[in-house]
Order: structure tokens, then sequence, then C-alpha cells
């Protein structure tokens, strides 16, 4: 009995994982758009903040709008939300500051990979 209902609950966990992970349905995914927008939020705010205290007076690049598709995030991909918490973090901290938005997101954010068993690593998309 004890047998048959630990192989239960792993198969449930396993189908689980199958099930929710490329639906986004789990806590620690983001939807692409979301990312996307969460880093071109960082990046825009990063140019405000920059150049408001060189030039005195706020204004964004181009670039800054673009973020998301530079950062090469798909938007209907899934991603870790760490990964894209310590992109956002980076963009927005001291190093976004100094380098400025468009340089960090190129070092911090291109190594964001799409995460689900359907729709990216480990599996290749379908």
């Amino acid at each position: 009995m004890l047998k048959k209902l630990l192989l239960g609950a792993i198969a449930l966990s396993l189908t689980n994982c199958l099930v929710l992970n490329p639906l986004g349905a789990t806590i620690d995914r983001e939807k692409g758009s979301v990312a996307a927008g969460r880093i071109t939020d960082a990046a825009i705010q990063t140019d405000l903040v920059n150049s408001t205290l060189l030039a005195g007076r706020a204004s964004i690049s181009i670039l800054s709008l673009l973020a998301g598709d530079i950062a090469n995030i798909e938007s209907d991909k899934y991603y870790v939300k760490a990964d894209v918490d310590k992109c956002v973090d980076e963009i927005t901290g001291f190093k976004g500051f100094v380098l400025g938005s468009l340089i960090t997101n190129i070092i911090s954010c291109q190594d964001l990979k799409s995460d689900g068993y359907v729709t990216g690593d480990p599996f290749p998309s379908l």
C-alpha cells in the first residue's frame, strides 16, 4: 500500500510539472510578454534617472523601448522569474546607472532562456 501511494505521489508531481510549467502556471515562471515589459520598464527608468542626473532633463532613448527585444525575450515562451528578476535588478542597479541600460541589458540579460518542458529547455521547442 505504501509503495502504491509513493508511486502515485511521484507520478502526480511529475505530471504536475509537465502540465503547469509549459502553461506558466507555476509560481516561479513568468510569461515572456510580462518579462519583456518588466525589462523595458527597468530600462526606461534607468534612462530617465541617468538623463536627469547628467543632462538636467528627463529623456529616454529608443533603445530603451526595445529592451525586451534586445534581451531576446519571446512573448509566447516562459522564463524563470528569478532570472528575470536578476536582469531587472542589474538594469536598475549600480551597473545600469554606470554603464547605461543598453549595455547592461546586453551584458546581463542575454543568457535568459525559455523554461518549460514543451516550450523550451530541457527539450527543444515544437
